[in-house]
């Protein structure tokens, strides 16, 4: 994966995906009232509509590792850790609502060979795509 690179005056500043710059943040939220909860949306898909940006799609995204075995018993897992552990899919309906669009989770193997897609705003999926049939779902948003 190519690395991300920012200009800053006349050094350049390059990172890698693997870096989680705000973890130090995260980590003292984590020390303070269970009143208050950090839950992060992992991505807002966006369209240009007549001139316009505006959000088609929340999206929860997580990965399988090469050679692990998809079935339905891992794919309830994650549903499992979305609705109950984590509450990314309360927060990602939410997101959805007040963006007037839907919330996805979009599970994707390693090396982006196969795709599963879970519909989160109405409770149902998982679609089992390939990338050409991903891309053209992600097209398909509006």
């Amino acid at each position: 994966m190519e690395k991300k690179r920012t200009e800053t005056g006349a050094k350049a500043y390059q990172r890698t995906d693997a870096e989680w710059r705000i973890k130090p943040y995260s980590d003292w939220h984590r020390t303070l009232s269970k009143d208050l909860l950090m839950v992060d949306v992992d991505f807002i898909e966006w369209r240009y509509k007549d001139g316009e940006l505006v959000p088609v799609g929340v999206m929860e995204v997580t990965r399988v590792d090469a050679g692990r075995k998809v079935n339905q018993h891992y794919l309830d897992a994650i549903i499992q850790r979305y609705e109950l552990r984590d509450l990314q899919a309360l927060a990602a309906r939410h997101v959805a609502t007040a963006l007037r669009t839907k919330a996805y989770i979009i599970l994707f193997r390693e090396d982006c060979s196969e795709f599963w897609v879970y519909n989160l705003t109405n409770r149902r999926g998982w679609w089992h795509l390939n990338p050409t049939q991903m891309q053209e779902f992600l097209q398909r948003l509006q």
